[in-house]
C-alpha cells in the first residue's frame, strides 16, 4: 500500500499530524508512506524514520507553475493507492486529487469545499469543533485504513551531531541544579498572543529562579530586542534557531510557556518539557498539549473560542484579563512542585 499524507501548513498543524503518520507506519510497517508539505516547515519532517519520502512544494507554487508541475509529475510516478487530506482546504484537496490516488480520504463539510476533491469522508464534524482534539481528528483517516490508534505518538527525526552542537552553543552553560524555562510568546495569530508587557513581567519574575530562554522566529526579532532588552538573567535568542535546533533546545528545557503555536507544539513533540499553554482565540480542548503533566490557562469568556485571527470584538479581553500572577503561579507550581 502506498499512502500520501497531505498537510501543507502550518507548523503546529503539521506537528499534530505526526501521530497519524506514526500510527499508520507502526500498524503497517510494510506500507510506503509519503508526505506532501510546503517547504518552510519541511525540516520538521526531513529524515523522519517513518517517512519513506517527503515531497516539497515551494510556498509560491500557486504563482509559478514550474515547481507545481515538477511536484505533480513526481507524485504521479509514485502511483499512490490512497491520499489522506489532513488539512481540509482547497489547496490540500486539490493536491490530493492531483496525486492520482484512487482513494482520497478526509473530512466532510470542510472549508473552501475541499471535500469535493475526496471520494471518502470519515465524518462531518466541524473543522473547528472546540471540544474535539485536533490530533484525534487527524487520526480519523488513519482509523479508516485500519490503523491502531493506540500506536499514535509523537516522534521527531533524530537530532544530528551538528544540531546538538548548535543547541549547545545556543543554550550555553547552565548550573546542573538550575531549571531552564523556554518562553515562546508569539504565534501567527494576534488573537492568540498574550500582551508583550506581560511576557516581560513574567520573564523578569522568573529569571532569579531559573534560566529563562526567549525563543521565536526572525519576524519577532525586533519586538524581542525591544521587550526583553536589559533584563538580567533572560537569554533572548529570537530569530537564531532553525527548526531542528529549536526542537533540540526545547527538549533540554524543563518548562515551556506560550500560546497555541508551532514552537509550543514542537516542544510537546519532543516529549521533554512540561507545557504551560495560554489560550485566547482557540480552544484548549482542541489544541492543548498532548500527554500528561501539562497545563492550560484560559479565561473561558462567552466569546471564547472565536477561532478568528483578529479579535472580532476589538478588545481581546480573553488575553488581557489573564494577569501575570496567574501565569507566574502556575509556572512556579509546575517548575518546582512536579519533580525533575
Amino acid at each position: 500500500m502506498r499512502v500520501l499524507i497531505v498537510r501543507l501548513s502550518a507548523l503546529g498543524d503539521i506537528i499534530q499530524g505526526i501521530p497519524c503518520l506514526v500510527a499508520l507506519k507502526e500498524s503497517f510497517p510494510d506500507w510506503q508512506i509519503s508526505w506532501l508539505t510546503e517547504a518552510p516547515h519541511a525540516t520538521v519532517l526531513e529524515g523522519h524514520p517513518h517517512l519513506d519520502r517527503l515531497f516539497l512544494l515551494d510556498r509560491a507554487w500557486r504563482r509559478g507553475a514550474a515547481n507545481a508541475l515538477e511536484t505533480w509529475r513526481a507524485l504521479r510516478r509514485e502511483r499512490f493507492d490512497v491520499a489522506l487530506d489532513l488539512q481540509g482546504l482547497f489547496k490540500s484537496g486539490l493536491w490530493s486529487l492531483l496525486s492520482g490516488a484512487p482513494r482520497r480520504i478526509g473530512h466532510g463539510k470542510t472549508r473552501e469545499l475541499a471535500h469535493w476533491f475526496l471520494n471518502e469522508t470519515v465524518s462531518d464534524r466541524p473543522t473547528f469543533d472546540p471540544n474535539y482534539p485536533l490530533i484525534e481528528r487527524y487520526l480519523e483517516p488513519a482509523r479508516r485504513l485500519g490503523a491502531d490508534p493506540s500506536k499514535a505518538r509523537y516522534l521527531l527525526p533524530p537530532a544530528s551531531e551538528s544540531v546538538r552542537a548548535q543547541a549547545d552553543r545556543l543554550l550555553g552553560p547552565s548550573a546542573p541544579s538550575r531549571r531552564r524555562i523556554a518562553l515562546c510568546p508569539w504565534s501567527a495569530w494576534p488573537s492568540k498572543n498574550w500582551p508583550l508587557e506581560n511576557w516581560r513581567a513574567l520573564a523578569a519574575a522568573l529569571a532569579p529562579e531559573a534560566s529563562v530562554l526567549v525563543l521565536g522566529g526572525p519576524e519577532n526579532r525586533a519586538e524581542a530586542e525591544a521587550v526583553f532588552a536589559r533584563l538580567d538573567g533572560v537569554d533572548q535568542r529570537v530569530g537564531s534557531t532553525p527548526l531542528p535546533v529549536l526542537a533540540e533546545a526545547l527538549r533540554r528545557c524543563h518548562l515551556a510557556i506560550g500560546p497555541d503555536s508551532g514552537p509550543m507544539h514542537l516542544a510537546n513533540a519532543t516529549g521533554r518539557p512540561r507545557l504551560l499553554m495560554i489560550f485566547g482565540a482557540t480552544s484548549r480542548r482542541r489544541s492543548g498539549p498532548w500527554g500528561e503533566g501539562h497545563r492550560t490557562l484560559a479565561r473561558e469568556l462567552d466569546c471564547q473560542p472565536c477561532f478568528r485571527r483578529i479579535c472580532p470584538l476589538g478588545h481581546q479581553a480573553c488575553l488581557r484579563e489573564l494577569d501575570v500572577k496567574t501565569v507566574l503561579d502556575a509556572a512556579r507550581e509546575m517548575l518546582f512542585n512536579a519533580g525533575p
